[in-house]
């Protein structure tokens, strides 16, 4: 995946850069009517600031392209989205059908009470996720290309 980003500070090996967050209204033919559209307008787009590793040596003021692997998306995603919704439905299932027979009733007790620990449980192995791939280099987004330097059009120099 590749996205354009404006660079607003670097150090030595890292850049910090912003995009602006997009919504898909421009090819929406219901954008006059849509609440997305309409808080947008009102709220105005908001920017995401993203450090990046960055092998090029970039200036502040340059727009330049910011690459971050698929798979390391899809894998980030995938946990994000489906560990809390795993955890808090094998969490119902364990206190439905396998405690609350066990322990004479109270299905929708125990039911309700595991789903709830099994989220936090999924928010805490969230949590762990999160700081064990921090170091890790294939979840960090790279600049492939410099595609203006403070207005002037370039050359792309790190191959894809």
């Amino acid at each position: 995946m590749e996205e354009q980003a404006i660079v607003v500070e670097t150090a030595k090996g890292v850049a910090w850069v912003e995009k602006a967050r997009q919504t898909q209204c421009g090819g929406c033919r219901l954008r006059n009517g849509c609440g997305s559209a309409v808080l947008v307008k009102v709220l105005g787009a908001r920017r995401n600031r993203i450090q990046v590793i960055d092998p090029l040596s970039v200036g502040v003021g340059d727009t330049v392209e910011i690459q971050l692997s698929s798979v390391a998306l899809i894998r980030g995603s995938f946990v994000v989205y489906m560990m809390p919704l795993l955890g808090f439905f094998l969490g119902a299932i364990l206190g439905k059908y396998v405690l609350s027979p066990i322990l004479g009733g109270y299905a929708e007790a125990l039911s309700t009470v595991f789903a709830l620990l099994g989220l936090l449980l999924s928010v805490w192995f969230l949590r762990q996720f999160s700081r064990r791939i921090e170091s890790d280099k294939r979840y960090h987004p790279v600049i492939s290309n410099i595609v203006e330097t403070n207005g002037e059009a370039a050359m792309a120099v790190y191959p894809s």
